[in-house]
């Protein structure tokens, strides 16, 4: 017969588990771009489908807080801090592929937590594959905005520069708003030069297209949607921090630009 110790040990067990199943899963999607209210209904899908009787949840771009409830006088509480986040798509898939099977009963908490660290430490993005995309993304938007062949081709090099730079920026955890005000810059900069060795090329598709690859689209997106469904904090956040991208964005093309004409006149 157990004794009350060790119904107390296995409880706390079984909702340590919980907790770091759900916690883990919340910042999966936080950390690859998804959105707050996705956070927080993943938690409350997982917690119904381990049998918690209550949760009480609050996603923010940059954290979680998380309480369960096992009973009137069993509670504990975790707090999640989100350092990084990006876009992953595939992770944000294969997370939701896990709360889904939890919900239907088919994983228990460990076997959930074991499959979520798994997508966690799958490896990172191709970067070659990402800086091939973003060349040919610069020099696709670079041709719709006006260019021709050697428009196409200086922003198929700005884009594919711009994104390696970006890619060794992330490495070193580089600010989000002193890498735009970098690769801002160094897009204007190489779209400038690409006009000195091509005289005939016409700078402003170069530069509208390579930066379109940067600019916060999702952010933007998912500030919007988190605003409608009544997420003002997280919302706000987001569409701040899409403004404060753009922003920077700017500063750095205006700054080389009036550099450039400074020395070139």
């Amino acid at each position: 017969m157990q004794t009350h110790n060790e119904l107390g040990d296995e409880w706390m067990e079984k909702v340590s588990q919980v907790l770091d199943a759900v916690c883990l899963a919340a910042q999966i999607i936080l950390e690859c771009g998804g959105e707050t209210y996705r956070a927080e209904d993943t938690v409350e899908r997982m917690c119904k489908g381990f049998g918690v009787p209550k949760v009480d949840v609050l996603a923010l771009p940059t954290g979680l807080m998380l309480t369960l409830a096992m009973g009137e006088e069993k509670s504990l509480t975790r707090i999640v801090r989100v350092h990084r986040r990006s876009i992953h798509l595939k992770k944000l898939d294969q997370c939701n592929g896990v709360s889904r099977k939890v919900a239907s009963g088919e994983m228990n908490a460990l076997e959930a937590l074991e499959a979520l660290e798994a997508i966690k430490a799958e490896c990172k993005d191709r970067k070659w594959l990402m800086i091939g995309a973003s060349a040919l993304s610069a020099s696709a938007f670079a041709v719709m905005l006006g260019g021709f062949w050697i428009e196409f081709f200086i922003a198929l090099f700005c884009g594919a520069a711009v994104q390696f730079i970006s890619v060794l920026m992330a490495r070193h955890r580089m600010p989000g708003m002193i890498s735009g005000l970098i690769t801002g810059a160094l897009t204007t900069l190489l779209a400038l030069l690409g006009t000195l060795v091509f005289p005939g090329a016409n700078v402003e598709p170069v530069i509208s297209g390579s930066i379109m690859p940067l600019l916060p689209g999702l952010a933007t997106t998912n500030g919007i949607r988190d605003t409608i469904r009544g997420d003002l904090v997280s919302g706000g956040a987001r569409i701040m921090e899409a403004i404060l991208c753009a922003i920077m964005l700017a500063a750095g093309i205006g700054l080389v630009l009036s550099m450039w004409r400074g020395v070139i006149g």
